[in-house]
């Protein structure tokens, strides 16, 4: 489902990956003990729900952190 979604958005030569041009980032608890659910939401509406351990989605949060205050 991720593949084909992405596949699906179309972007010029040279720029970033459909993955990281997202617009916004959500996160709740999983129903999974130990897991997160993240969901994604792109500029043609579409959203990507990515489910997480608990450290994968701490590691993201810093990591996007980090980006942020490089901006």
């Amino acid at each position: 489902m991720a593949i084909a979604l992405l596949d699906k958005t179309e972007q010029p030569a040279g720029a970033a990956a459909p993955a990281l041009d997202c617009l916004a980032a959500g996160a709740a608890p999983s129903e999974t003990n130990g897991k997160v659910r993240v969901q994604l939401m792109f500029e043609n509406g579409a959203v990507l729900p990515v489910e997480m351990s608990n450290a994968a989605g701490a590691a993201l949060s810093k990591g996007l952190v980090e980006e942020l205050l490089k901006k």
